[in-house]
Order: C-alpha cells, then structure tokens, then sequence
C-alpha cells in the first residue's frame, strides 16, 4: 500500500454541489468492500493503472455524504477554479437525482462514478472507468460504450432503452425495461435467482441478448446508418442536441413495435414464407451462419404432434439459443430462451407462450424476427461461391509479402518478420494473437503526430497492434532493422518504446493480449473472466517454440518483464527525441 497522500483542502464545489475532498486511502475505506455478482472485490484504489494511476499529481476522491439533486454531472477530472486536481471518483453515498444528465470524461479515460444509493436521471452514459451503482438505477436511456469500461449495477432497474457498444454491464435485476440492446456481441449480463435440484435458490449472472434494434424504440430523427459496421447506431450529435437538453431519445408513438403488438399473425406469415422455401427448394431444414450466430427453420415431429421451429443461437462461447415453435396441430406457439452447456444441452431456459411478458421474451422475439430476415434472402450458391473466390484473390491481392517489404524502403526487411509473415499468410490476420495482424501502412498516421519530415522518416509502421487502431513500429536508431527497437503508436495518445527486436515482439505476441496505449505508458493485461482464445494461438506458440524457441507469455508480469528491459534501453533516448518535435512524453519507470 502507497504512502497516504495528503489532500489539498477539505471540500470543492462541483455542478453546484459541495463535495468532501478525500484521498485513496479514504476512499479505500468506502469503496474496498464492494463486491460484483460473484463476490469479488470491484476497487482497489492503489492498483496504479488505467483506471486509478498513482503519476498525476493531487489525485483525490470526491465525496457526498448525503442525498444530491443537481442538473447535469459531466466528470471531468479537474475544475476551472482546481486545474490542478485529478479527480479519480465521485462517490455518493446515499441517492443521486440529476435532472439531466450523467456522463463519463473520455472512452478511454474517466473518473469512476460511485453511488451506494438509488440513481435517478433521464440520460445516463458511462465509458473509461469501472462505475458502480448500488441501489438501482432509473433513467430513460443508459448508454454504455467501449472496452475501457465496466459498469455493475445492483438493485433494480427502471429504464426505456440500455444500449452496451462492446462494453461489459452487469445487472442484478430488471425490474420495468423495455428495450436492451448489444451493439456487437453480448456484453450485457443479468443475474437470474433458479432453484437447485435440491429446491435452494441460486443467483445466476447470464450474458443477456438484445430485444430490439435501436428503430424499434428510438426516435428516427436519432438514427444513422453505420456504414463501416453495417448497422444502426445514433446520430453523431446526439449527446449535445438530445442528452445535455435533458431530452429523451425514446419514440413512444412506437408503442406497437417496442412491445410486438400483433407478433403472432407476424409468426405465423414467417413460419409460412419458409415453409414455401423448403417446399421449393426441396430441402428438409435452412441454415445460415451469419454474425457468430446460427440461424434455423425446420419442420420436425414430437409426441405425434407436427411443429416448425425457428430459431438463433449465439455460438463462439456464449450458447444462448432462442427459439419459437409453432404447432401446426393446436395452433399453438411456445418460445423459449435457453442458456447451453457446450454440448447444446439445456442448463436452464424461459418458456411461455406469445402472450408472455418480460424482457426474456423479447429477446426471443426478436431473434426469431432476424432469424427471418436472414433464412429469407435468396443465396444462389453459384454467386456466393464467386464472391468467395473474389474475396480469396483480393485477400491474398492485399497481403503479400512483396507489396508489404515495399514500405521498407531501403531497409531490409528482418528476416525473423518474414518468418512472421509466411505464418500470418497461412493462418490469417488477426487468428493468432488478439487483434495484430502485419499489413502496409503509408505516413499518413505518422504525419499526424509531426509534419516534420525527420520524424515520419525515422519510423516504419508495419502492423496493427490492438483493435481500437494502435500500430507497431520500427524506430530507426540503426541500418539495421534487426538492431531497431519497436514502438507502439496509440491511437488516442502516446508513442511508447515495447520490444528491443522482432523477436521479443512475437514472444509478446505469444501472450494473446491486445496491447493497452495510454498517454503515459504502454502496457499487455489479460483479464481471465473474459479472456477468449485465438483461434490459431496454439499453433503460433508452437511456432513461435520450434522457429525461436521463444516461451509463451503467460502474465502480465511477463509481459512487462520484456517491456520495461526495453524502456530501460531505448525509453529516456525516445523521450528525448519526441521532445525535439513538441511532441508529449512521460517519464519512463525502470530507467
């Protein structure tokens, strides 16, 4: 545990309230026994990472002891009046009632919102940090986005619209929500109380999928079409012109949508249109794989009673599987929602007829809905089989090993990379360690950190380091790329020294870790609970064994291991070169 730091005054008014000014060692005292769903401690204040770094001068708590009302909370990290604080969380104590509008600083970064009371706003948007709320939450619309956050919140829930863009929520219960919905995968959870098979209650936190898309429920002045992503999302504007006025993004004149009013008639005519398919086609089943979800429709006997099912299952490790039966004999439609064990048999399931209510039905209708979409668009085999040789050619158009030495220029590429390449041409991008992949890369990202053509010319860009854009590096200290340390460009801030070599690179890589750039430093952490392996990280350490006979990374002690030997060489030397070109450097541990 650090030294106790001092705190710079006793209280600071921000938005208007007054709160008390604490320091870590304070705050440890409230907030070190808050637990997630399955008993582990959520903070520990003294960590020194991203989320509570020990480098900023004059970082405090700030804390309020009894009920607030206020109009708007923005977290910034420091105030007009304090520029020189570093706010690392608000905590509440007891119920928090903002008029407004609640949100994080920044998606990366963020001071942590903590309320051990009930949470009352029309808007709330939370990133960057790991925020709890302990008594239930009640809003219109809660938006959660990007993978530097996390939010628990315990108690019930009120809300029109929770909308999760690849960040983690965990719910301990839905007590009045109309609409969840997973931008990507499932990144929202809920916990669930079943009985035992010896009749005892369990609590059972479950990945939830989505019920709606986001026209169901939002207003279509609100809406655009992602064209990179292929999907919905809400206009780029929308937190200035809709959640800081204090208006609300829901359309309740889409009542009949939001609440599938008239879904029966709707099964039916599906239930029907793929029926017409199979008769022409000449097929007993269709199936589709779209998104890392299995699509189905099949006809099927039961207990001599006749039945078409349509159905989603969410593969790629989490095995949910939604389905709506209809049979043909009684004219009676069952859905189910159902959590599996990897071999597809049942753990636990919802079942109920259409009429059911609750978010888990939704959710089944829903699936069933895109199912539908899906299974009905005509696939000629001859054209997806064209596209497919297409896609093939301009895949290997796009790596090669000829097009990729290009941007080498003069320098010879290491032959330790072409090794890397070779392996990367037969197994794919991105299959082998968590989002890097070698590709060709021009100055054109480099040219944004400096204009200077003696700075974009002392580096050579060459792969992607991590899947918000953060790119590897050679820096060019010698003729010889093999004596060249490697550097990672972030992609909101920060240029960091990461290996002394190639090989100390693909021995990084070994870990299955995406890299983490902050401003200030660097780093590879792994988190178990959620941590999905490579589809080829097998065979890349095997590889990376027999080629190097390099030994697999298997934590982040490792990693840094490797790392700081790195800072310690070529970090101060970078520093000071970055400095040259008005560029911001931190200082360097371990040198």
């Amino acid at each position: 545990m650090s030294k106790e730091e001092k705190v710079p005054f006793e209280t600071i008014v921000f938005s208007g309230v007054t709160f008390k000014v604490k320091n870590r060692h304070q705050a440890h005292e409230i907030i070190s026994n808050l637990t997630d769903f399955n008993n582990q401690n959520i903070y520990n204040v003294f960590e020194d990472t991203w989320r509570f770094p020990d480098y900023e001068k004059n970082p405090v708590f700030l804390l309020a002891e009894d009920d607030v009302q206020m109009d708007i909370l923005e977290m910034e990290f420091s105030t007009d009046e304090y520029p020189d604080i570093f706010i690392l969380g608000f905590i509440f104590k007891k119920d928090l009632t903002v008029n407004k509008l609640i949100s994080a600083y920044d998606t990366d970064n963020s001071p942590a919102l903590i309320v051990l009371g009930k949470t009352t706003t029309i808007n709330i948007t939370l990133f960057g940090s790991v925020h709890y709320l302990g008594g239930g939450l009640q809003c219109d619309v809660l938006l959660g986005e990007y993978n530097h956050g996390e939010l628990f919140v315990k108690g019930d829930v009120s809300a029109w619209l929770i909308y999760a863009d690849d960040m983690n929520m965990h719910f301990e219960g839905f007590n009045n929500v109309q609409a969840v919905i997973n931008a990507g995968r499932p990144d929202i959870s809920i916990c669930s109380r079943l009985t035992d098979t010896d009749g005892s209650i369990i609590l059972i936190e479950n990945y939830f999928p989505s019920t709606h898309k986001l026209s169901d429920i939002v207003a279509d002045s609100y809406l655009e079409h992602d064209e990179v992503y292929d999907r919905e999302t809400l206009v780029s504007d929308y937190y200035d012109t809709v959640f800081k006025k204090g208006d609300s993004l829901i359309d309740h004149s889409k009542e009949e949508r939001y609440s599938y009013n008239g879904f029966r008639d709707a099964f039916i005519d599906m239930i029907q249109t793929l029926s017409d398919k199979l008769e022409t086609e000449n097929e007993e089943s269709l199936f589709c794989n779209y998104e890392d979800t299995d699509y189905s429709f099949v006809h099927f006997e039961y207990d001599n009673k006749q039945y078409s099912q349509i159905s989603a299952t969410i593969v790629n490790g989490f095995n949910i599987r939604m389905r709506g039966l209809w049979c043909i004999d009684t004219q009676e439609i069952m859905l189910l929602l159902e959590y599996l064990y990897d071999d597809e048999s049942t753990k636990y399931q919802w079942m109920n007829d259409e009429t059911a209510e609750g978010i888990e039905f939704y959710s089944i209708k829903h699936a069933i809905i895109t199912a539908f979409e899906v299974l009905n668009k005509d696939y000629e085999e001859s054209d997806e089989e064209e596209y497919e040789e297409e896609y093939e050619e301009d895949a290997d158009e796009e790596f090669s090993l000829e097009e990729f030495s290009s941007q080498f220029g003069a320098y010879k590429i290491p032959e330790d990379l072409v090794k890397l390449c070779d392996f990367q041409s037969q197994y794919g991008e991105e299959t082998f360690s968590e989002c890097f992949y070698l590709h060709s890369i021009d100055k054109t990202g480099l040219k944004t950190w400096s204009e200077d053509e003696a700075f974009y010319d002392s580096f050579i860009e060459f792969a992607r380091a991590n899947g918000s854009g953060s790119s590897y590096a050679y820096w060019l200290v010698d003729s010889d790329l093999n004596k060249c340390p490697i550097v990672v460009f972030g992609d909101e801030g920060g240029i960091h020294v990461v290996a002394e070599n190639t090989q100390k690179l693909i021995s990084l890589l070994t870990y299955d870790t995406e890299i983490s750039v902050d401003h200030d430093k660097a780093y590879f952490y792994k988190d178990e609970d959620y941590y999905e392996e490579s589809e080829n990280i097998n065979e890349f350490r095997d590889w990376a064994k027999k080629t190097f006979n390099l030994s697999v990374i298997e934590t982040d002690e490792d990693a840094d291991a490797i790392t700081n030997e790195a800072k310690k060489i070529y970090g101060k030397k970078l520093n000071d070169f970055l400095t040259k070109f008005d560029i911001e450097t931190y200082d360097e541990e371990d040198m």
